[in-house]
This record gives structure tokens, C-alpha cells and sequence, in this order.
């Protein structure tokens, strides 16, 4: 279902253009991006969540509101132009309409493993269904903590919702989804006091009880366990979601590619020290199970945003020694570095850009190595939005079209290639 050319993909977060646009988040806004972007060779990657939040009309997870924003911080405040944006239509609607439009194919990028975000004076991404419904989550062995940002795969409600939330994007006509499993989930729940001290292997859910008891005779909530056995139920649990996601849209001829951190064992792509938790929310993931049934149409190698210049790719050599001969591989690219300059979270002042030639050698390592793609991150932050004058941090001012422009180079000599 793949396209045999090599894709790249840019990353695009509908939170960051209403902060940082001048002017309204509406059509023609959209029909003023996909414009830029037309001819560029780039797949369009819509974020349709983050945390436990939507940026679409969603009926199967709760959207971006009001309520999210701190009222008490004045610095805060302009994240109300999120919800304004949704409070003024549908932003996926629009983004699909205007790809078709200009011709550039438009896929969804979701994130299930990161259902509550906090961040203290700014934002509140809670998803008030399952933070209503703790059980719902990865629970502490002895069922005192949970991990709001872990669901409970092995759960028959968690699996109907994740797939209602696939049936509706396949709704909006997008051409393919990706599911990414970096978090922006920290914390267990809140980050209070010493939130992280004593903390122990989450994912002690009924159904993984239930089915260790059952192979083995053994309740792992009181008695010695096998960690590696525990792994492997939870990761069972997960393939059955990817496996129900994945035939839910090859039956409606979408294509389907995760991203995961290049380890056998980590679910979470941990965010440096600032997820003290990551070495508690481990599974088995058995992607050569998802590749032999066909449940995927490739795997990303993801990884963390980078504190420094970091040019090279995450490694694909576990993935490539693992998978089948000529299994789809992508690389996921940033092109940005965050650097802390004290205006705030999710604010991109704290980011300094790569330069044109870094990051279209990026895309070319990317095609060296083998990949079949590449996801761009960071790249919509100084091309997606104009800024109105005002120099953003290592941005300066926006939007930076000598990138796109570049790429659209890249692409034309890319074409006969692809005949």
C-alpha cells in the first residue's frame, strides 16, 4: 500500500500555528500552506493528538478546549488561540480539503500512549474519559498508582476506543496513519512532590493478571514472576491493538506505519531525564509478528527531541537484522534542538533551526541508509505559519520558505527516478 518512492513526511502540530500565526487558523490559512508546500514531494503528517486532547472534531476523544488553559497565568493565555481555532471549525476538515486541493496526500499521526499532560500554570491535556476511569490505564503491582498516559491494551473497551478513533479519521479521506510512540505523558499522574521516588514496573492490569495466572498458575500481584513473561503478555496485548488498527484500515486500502524507539523492550521514547518513569512502562514489542500478519506497512525508528545538534539518524540495525529482507524502514528526523530560554512550555522561542543543507543531508543520509522514508519533525515550526514581522527565537522570522524551496528542488530531480 506503500508508494515505491521515498516518502517524506512533514510533521505538522496544529497547536503551534495559532501561538505563532498572524491571522486566523482557518481556510485560508490551510489553502495558503498546502500552497507553499504543493510540489514539494512531501506527505503532509496531521497530529491529530496530543496527550489526551484532539485537534479535530472527534466524538471518540475529547478536543482542545477552554478549559485547558490555566486561567491564573497571564503568560499562558494565548493558548486559548488553540481552542479558538477549534471553537472556529473542523482544522483536519480543512487541512484535507486544502491537500486535495494543491495535491499533496495527507496522513493522520496519533499518539496512544500518552493520555494526560500537564504542565503546571500553562496547559492541562487530561483526557476526562479514562482520568474518570483510572483501571483504565497501567496500574502499580499492588493497584495503588496509575500511569495516566499507559492504557490498558488488553482491555476490550480501551480496544474499541482506539479503534473508533481510527474509524474516525478514515472519515476525514486520509491516505494513511502513523502512530508514534514518543509521550509527552511524564508523569504518573501529576507532578507532585516526590512523584517519582519508590516507583515500580506499571502494566499489573486484570486482563495481564489473568492471563499470567492462566499459563502459569502464578498471581504476579503477591508471588515471584518472570519479568520477561510479564513483558510478553503486555506486548501481546498491544499487538492485538495494532492488529485490529492495522485491518481496519488496509480494509479501506490505508496504509499503516508505527514509530518506536529502536529497543526491544522500551514503549515510551523517553524524553532524556525529564521521564523518570520510562524504565517502568516496558512491553515486548513483537514487530516481526506485525510484519509477518501484515498488520503494518513499516516501522520508524523515533526518537527523543535533541538538547544538541544531532544530524545522524536513530539506528535501524535491530529493526533491519529482525524483519524481513526489504521490510519498509523509515528514519525520523529532527530538524530542530531545543534550548531553554525561559519562555515557557511548548513555546518555540526554546528552539534554535538546522540550516538548509543539514537538513536536506539529512534526507539524503536517510536514502543512503536505506530507509524507505523520512519524517521531518520540527521542520512546519518555521514554515508553517507567518510570525508577522516578529523574529521567533533561533526562527528568526517566519515562515522560512528557502526550505521548502529547497525541497521542492529535491523533488523535481527525484522524479525520474520514480518512472
Amino acid at each position: 500500500m506503500l508508494s515505491d518512492r521515498f516518502l517524506v513526511f512533514y510533521n505538522y502540530d496544529p497547536t503551534d500555528p495559532p501561538r505563532f500565526h498572524d491571522g486566523p487558523i482557518d481556510a485560508g490559512y490551510f489553502d495558503w500552506l498546502f500552497e507553499m508546500l504543493a510540489g514539494t514531494g512531501l506527505t503532509f503528517l496531521y497530529r491529530c493528538n496530543t496527550a489526551g486532547r484532539a485537534y479535530y472534531r472527534a466524538k471518540a476523544m475529547a478536543p482542545f478546549d477552554h478549559e485547558c488553559v490555566d486561567p491564573r497565568n497571564p503568560a499562558a493565555q494565548y493558548w486559548h488561540r488553540v481552542a479558538d481555532m477549534m471553537d472556529g471549525g473542523d482544522p483536519l476538515a480543512t487541512a484535507v480539503e486544502a491537500a486535495r486541493r494543491h495535491g499533496v496526500p495527507i496522513w493522520g499521526w496519533v499518539n496512544w500512549n500518552e493520555f494526560q499532560c500537564v504542565r503546571r500554570d500553562y496547559v492541562s491535556l487530561v483526557d476526562p474519559v479514562w482520568y474518570a476511569a483510572p483501571r483504565k490505564y497501567w496500574c502499580s503491582r499492588d493497584g495503588s498508582r496509575f500511569y495516566h498516559g499507559i492504557p490498558d491494551f488488553g482491555d476490550a473497551e480501551v480496544q474499541e476506543r482506539l479503534e473508533a478513533m481510527t474509524g474516525e479519521l478514515l472519515g476525514y479521506g486520509i491516505d494513511g496513519l502513523y502512530l508514534s510512540t514518543r509521550s509527552h505523558s511524564w508523569y504518573a499522574c501529576f507532578d507532585t512532590p516526590d512523584w517519582d521516588a519508590h516507583l515500580e514496573p506499571f502494566g499489573f492490569t486484570d486482563r495481564v493478571v489473568a492471563d499470567y495466572r492462566g499459563r502459569h498458575g502464578v498471581d504476579i500481584r503477591y508471588e515471584p514472576y518472570d519479568a520477561e513473561e510479564f513483558y510478553r503478555i503486555k506486548g501481546e496485548h498491544f499487538s492485538e491493538v495494532i492488529a485490529r488498527t492495522g485491518r481496519r484500515l488496509h480494509a479501506a486500502g490505508r496504509p499503516f506505519v508505527v514509530g518506536l524507539s529502536p529497543d526491544r523492550y522500551e514503549l515510551c521514547v523517553a524524553f532524556g531525564d525529564g521521564m523518570a518513569a520510562a524504565p517502568h512502562l516496558l512491553l515486548r514489542k513483537d514487530w516481526e509478528r506485525w510484519a509477518a500478519d501484515g498488520a503494518v506497512d513499516g516501522i520508524c525508528a523515533e526518537r527523543a527531541c535533541p538538547k544538541e545538534k544531532i544530524l545522524d539518524a536513530p539506528p535501524l540495525e535491530l529493526f533491519r537484522r529482525t524483519l524481513p529482507d526489504g521490510f519498509p524502514l523509515f528514519l525520523w528526523l529532527d530538524n530542530a534542538r531545543f534550548v531553554n530560554r525561559d519562555h515557557g512550555p511548548f513555546h518555540l522561542a526554546n528552539w534554535d533551526r538546522y540550516d538548509v543543507e543539514e537538513v536536506l543531508g539529512m534526507v539524503a543520509a536517510a536514502q543512503q541508509a536505506g530507509a524507505r522514508g523520512a519524517f521531518l519533525h520540527s521542520l512546519y515550526h518555521y514554515t508553517s505559519f507567518d510570525s508577522g514581522g516578529e523574529s521567533i527565537g533561533g526562527y528568526g522570522v517566519l515562515p522560512r520558505r528557502e526550505y521548502l524551496d529547497a525541497l521542492r528542488r529535491w523533488s523535481a530531480e527525484q522524479a525520474p527516478a520514480r518512472d
